[in-house]
């Protein structure tokens, strides 16, 4: 497991938090969304690889795992800061 791999689950921490911190109404500051997203990433990817180990293939699951866990972690995270008032998620 190299750095490499460290860096694409970064990268897509970043995307999913500025995606989120712009599009999601109630969110605001994109920065706070940027640094969970990239903590959800990297952890979801960290913890796959931990847990089922290290090889090509799993390295690249990786990367969908850290997507879904940076997603999950956002949605947490806009569900916490939104201010809309329903209550709802």
């Amino acid at each position: 497991m190299g750095a490499s791999l460290w860096i694409v689950w970064a990268v897509i921490g970043i995307i999913g938090g500025f995606m989120v911190g712009r599009l999601v109404p109630g969110v605001r500051s994109v920065f706070l969304s940027v640094c969970v997203g990239i903590a959800g990433a990297v952890l979801g990817g960290w913890l796959f690889v931990l847990l089922f180990g290290v090889s090509e293939r799993m390295e690249s699951l990786s990367l969908a795992v850290s997507a879904v866990v940076c997603a999950i972690f956002l949605w947490a995270f806009s569900c916490i800061t939104g201010k809309d008032n329903t209550g709802e998620c």
